[in-house]
């Protein structure tokens, strides 16, 4: 049986690898939110894709809230400001954390 999750988490996995250092790094350099941008959008083509044949709650919620936290880190990349940028990435309702839970256990998680 394929298992969706085990795939959108390894598909997902580059990105967040990427992303995460990148938005640790734009907190005491705002000029690098540009770089943001392209790897915010391969999240979003992911996320686009939804929840269907994944029952993982966690998974759920995060594909539930992604369009919209996606939206704001977009619009804080764009605008410079790397504390709004981070407060999307981090935030606890719809941010990586809950991705991260989803995906704990998978390779590279």
């Amino acid at each position: 049986m394929n298992d969706v999750l085990a795939e959108r988490c390894d598909r997902l996995r580059d990105i967040i690898l990427e992303l995460t250092p990148l938005m640790i790094e734009v907190q005491g350099n705002a000029s690098r939110l540009n770089a943001v941008l392209p790897v915010v959008q391969r999240l979003r083509a992911v996320a686009n894709e939804g929840a269907d044949g994944i029952d993982n709650p966690s998974y759920r919620q995060w594909a539930g809230g992604a369009p919209s936290n996606i939206d704001a880190l977009e619009e804080a990349a764009k605008a410079g400001d790397a504390e709004a940028a981070w407060r999307a990435f981090a935030d606890q309702e719809s941010g990586v954390n809950l991705l991260s839970t989803a995906c704990a256990g998978y390779p590279g998680w």
